[in-house]
């Protein structure tokens, strides 16, 4: 019997996350890609002068990893599509645009209906300030605030703290119906033996479920970092020399500067 026919609302949509067809694009910092996708959901001179180096689009969210030149930091923005699923905030973000747009239609603004508005919890950007690789402890501090459901819809795989829960409180029950059964056994109350091991039964089958999830997390979280480390560490070099040449103070400046001070002309 497969894993996936008795599985729960969230571990359907689990499931169908990260098993989603991807589409990923990897960019020189060079040909100077710019983030896509956020002008309903942040300013635009937030990305201005950045460079894209790795998109990934799946059915249910884009994620792009981008380096800030004036910051001199990596960052990820990751961007909720409108989904299949009502848990995801694109229902509440559609409803929110649709009312504005019946609203401002009726005060005779036609111009005005589609506006660039950023929608509450569908997108987020997170910058990385210190020099170690991209990693889960990166970015699971973030994922404790109300406003990152999009880095939870968007890359599900960082947080596995429910299924271990689940999966140890299923073994819990499991040894605890294992005692039960023992004393059933001694007292020879047979006929209630089969309800406790049709428990167990259903016990081991969610036990399997949760176990396949968890891998399938690890799995795709290993993947996901080492394909943004790889990115980065690729061309990271070139990429910072490119733009420290061009900080003010960098070597061009320097370039610039004369070594000798001119003359100076004495005073008739």
């Amino acid at each position: 019997m497969s894993v996936k026919q008795n599985l729960t609302q969230r571990d359907a949509e689990a499931y169908a996350r990260l098993t989603a067809p991807e589409h990923i694009a990897k960019n020189h910092f060079s040909e100077h890609q710019k983030i896509e996708g956020y002008f309903e959901n942040r300013d635009v001179p937030d990305f201005i002068g950045s460079d894209r180096l790795l998109r990934e689009d799946t059915l249910y969210g884009t994620i792009q990893m981008g380096y800030d030149p004036q910051r001199g930091q990596g960052f990820l923005f990751a961007n909720i599509k409108t989904s299949i699923f009502d848990t995801a905030p694109s229902r509440h973000q559609r409803e929110l645009k649709e009312y504005q747009m019946m609203r401002e239609l009726k005060t005779g603004t036609q111009n005005t209906a589609f506006t660039s508005k950023r929608r509450g919890g569908s997108a987020v950007i997170l910058y990385k300030k210190d020099t170690l690789p991209w990693s889960r402890r990166t970015v699971l501090p973030y994922l404790r605030r109300a406003n990152m459901e999009a880095f939870e819809k968007t890359m599900p795989f960082l947080d596995k703290t429910t299924e271990l829960n689940d999966r140890a409180g299923i073994a819990q029950e499991h040894k605890s119906l294992g005692l039960e059964l023992t004393a059933k056994m001694s007292a020879q109350k047979y006929a209630e033996m089969p309800v406790i091991r049709a428990r167990q039964t259903a016990l081991l089958t969610r036990e399997n479920e949760l176990s396949a999830l968890i891998y399938r997390k690890d799995m795709r979280q290993r993947l996901f970092f080492r394909r943004l480390n790889s990115t980065l560490d690729m061309q990271k070099r070139e990429m910072f020399a490119y733009y420290r040449d061009r900080r003010p103070g960098g070597a061009l400046a320097r370039e610039d500067t004369p070594t000798t001070p001119p003359d100076r002309e004495d005073d008739e």
